[in-house]
């Protein structure tokens, strides 16, 4: 329960976007924006999210997918999707969060997020995986 703690308050008082904490030592934070931050630790390596406790900005499916895959045990988020909420506590994982909202919006708020976009029909991590770096690779 200490990491959690450490995470949220790593997170707000640093403004970042990103913490991933375990056995009271912080593996991973990031200002960097959207999914690129657990995207980014995911594919560095996947066993230090093992146990953790993760704080981060935003939570959607795509996010959650990682998380789950990672097997964090909490998370903090401020802002998290329903099926993202009911993914992550359907698999064990502790939630707290500040604002629950049926879908993740894109930055202009007009249209879904492009990550849960990629994710509604990605049946695993791989696939999920090689659809953000296809998209990643198309905004460059």
């Amino acid at each position: 329960m200490k990491d959690i703690i450490l995470a949220k308050s790593h997170l707000l008082e640093n403004n970042l976007n990103f913490v991933l904490v375990r056995n009271e030592e912080i593996l991973g934070q990031s200002s960097g924006r959207g999914i690129k931050p657990i995207y980014d630790a995911y594919k560095e390596g996947k066993d230090q999210f093992k146990d953790g406790s993760v704080a981060d900005r935003v939570i959607g499916k795509a996010a959650s997918m990682f998380l789950i895959e990672g097997g964090i045990k909490f998370l903090y988020t401020d802002l998290i999707s329903d099926i993202a909420y009911d993914m992550l506590t359907n698999h064990g994982i502790q939630v707290e969060y500040s604002k629950k909202v049926p879908m993740i919006l894109n930055r202009t708020g007009d249209d879904l997020c492009p990550m849960e976009k990629l994710s509604s029909n990605a049946e695993d991590v791989n696939q999920l995986i090689e659809k953000i770096e296809e998209f990643f690779r198309n905004i460059k």
